[in-house]
């Protein structure tokens, strides 16, 4: 029988993980109904990549959410996105690439890079690190998510022109999202999970950050993450 346990950083604030690739992981896993075991660990370095999530099946390391992901539904048979046309699947890795690749940056910098937010982030993102291992570890960390910043690009911009981005994005998602229950229609996807992962982790933290009003201003986007709260995390 296939054995699966997925490694994931702290929850926070009531979301099963303050990472939003461990928690699209995670809505995966709901979404498809995935049986596993969850170990809760409180740096990524354990993983194969040094990042999390990862996961270990049958004996073999995995690191990256969405290869995991890739993986499992191979092995269990299972595809949230079987009801999507093939326009809507390409739509759907947009969507993804939106998210992960430019998003999830303005987040990071909010997090990381915004004075009033450090002493939340080491009390939170860093809280299950014992002391005084954390306040070693702290300032290296910072030094480090600042570097990948600014070799992604996101950290060489102002706050104006990184809020300016952040803002076309969230538009963006709002306006592929409509009227709907989830991004393509009745049924959630894959699509669904990414984007909760992400928008959960910048409106339902305790972080200060200029994403907040602009999520709330779309009208549609708060209401989608309680539906899909409702639906898939109804546990206080």
């Amino acid at each position: 029988m296939t054995h699966l346990t997925v490694y994931h950083l702290p929850g926070r604030w009531g979301l099963p993980s303050v990472s939003p690739f461990c928690l699209k992981l995670d809505a995966f896993l709901r979404i498809t109904g995935i049986g596993h075991d969850a170990i809760t660990a409180a740096t990524p370095f354990g993983g194969p990549k040094g990042k999390a999530p990862w996961i270990t099946l049958d004996g073999e390391t995995l690191g990256d959410s969405s290869l995991i992901i890739e993986r499992l539904k191979t092995v269990y048979s299972v595809d949230p996105d079987q009801h999507l046309s093939r326009n809507a699947r390409g739509t759907a890795v947009t969507i993804e690439r939106l998210i992960e690749e430019n998003l999830y940056w303005a987040m990071v910098f909010d997090r990381w890079c915004r004075p009033e937010n450090w002493e939340i982030l080491k009390n939170s993102i860093l809280g299950d690190i014992p002391q005084p291992a954390r306040a070693l570890l702290a300032p290296f960390a910072k030094y480090s998510v600042k570097k990948q910043l600014r070799g992604h690009g996101m950290g060489l911009h102002s706050e104006a022109e990184i809020t300016a981005i952040a803002t076309r994005d969230i538009q963006a998602l709002s306006d592929l999202l409509g009227e709907q229950s989830y991004f393509f229609g009745d049924l959630p996807s894959l699509t669904d999970a990414t984007v909760y992962s992400l928008l959960a982790n910048i409106y339902q933290v305790d972080f200060s950050s200029p994403m907040k009003p602009l999520i709330e201003g779309t009208q549609n986007l708060v209401p989608f993450l309680a539906r899909f709260k409702a639906a898939y995390y109804p546990e206080p």
